[in-house]
């Protein structure tokens, strides 16, 4: 990791789950990690966990609202020159159609659109880590509907990183981008699907996924981790 010491990396989502830990192993790597949320004062809680050398900032965002999309941008751009690593975690709790593509796909362009503005005018490297589902790659069987637009979304971040990481591949920018499938992971979100069918399916720890993004950031520059598929152990 001593490529991102002092680098800025920046977590959507960062207020508990995924993100919240990634957040904090960033930051004790040496990171400048600017947590956002719409709940930036339990970001702010969590910075005070950071043991390593990097810091945690806390900024609220919602990301359904572009303009505080931007704003929160424009605010990285002028406080800390720009984004070298983007964390993409921020996910959709609600079953409103309209909701679910807002946050989970459209805001996410939005963050990889910005970004790699800041990192082509720096002419530096990057790294995107776009946090999709195992829904994004295959719906199981289930006995009753609990899945609703969800898979619908993440099958289009499926689409969008393909497309982004063949855009770089052929303007030779040195920015990796990889999609990382986790399948359901012990947080909140599972609050969303019906609870007793999730409460007998196996479930990873949000410490699984971070030491996926980990490996992925600590690759060398000749190699490319381009999707992950975690699955727990039956």
């Amino acid at each position: 990791m001593e490529k991102w010491v002092g680098k800025i990396a920046l977590v959507t989502g960062a207020s508990s789950g995924i993100g919240q830990d990634v957040a904090i192993t960033l930051a004790n790597a040496g990171m400048v990690v600017i947590g956002i949320a719409r709940r930036a004062e339990l970001i702010t809680l969590i910075s005070t966990k950071v043991t390593g050398a990097g810091k945690i900032f806390a900024k609220k965002c919602d990301v359904s609202n572009e303009a505080e999309i931007m704003e929160t941008l424009n605010w990285i751009r002028r406080e800390f020159g720009g984004v070298d690593v983007l964390i993409n975690n921020a996910e959709s709790e609600t079953s409103d159609f309209r909701d679910t593509f807002s946050v989970n796909v459209l805001a996410t362009c939005i963050f990889v659109r910005e970004v790699i503005k800041d990192m082509k005018a720096r002419e530096s490297y990057g790294h995107i880590v776009l946090l999709n589902s195992i829904l994004g790659k295959r719906i199981p069987d289930v006995s009753v509907p609990m899945f609703g637009v969800y898979p619908a979304s993440k099958f289009a971040l499926v689409g969008l990183t393909e497309v982004l990481r063949q855009e770089l591949n052929f303007l030779k920018l040195p920015i990796k981008v990889t999609s990382v499938h986790p399948g359901m992971v012990q947080t909140d979100m599972i609050k969303v699907f019906e609870s007793q069918l999730a409460e007998r399916l196996p479930k990873l720890q949000v410490t699984d996924i971070t030491a996926s993004i980990m490996h992925c950031l600590e690759t060398p520059p000749e190699v490319r981790v381009d999707e992950i598929i975690i699955n727990p152990a039956l």
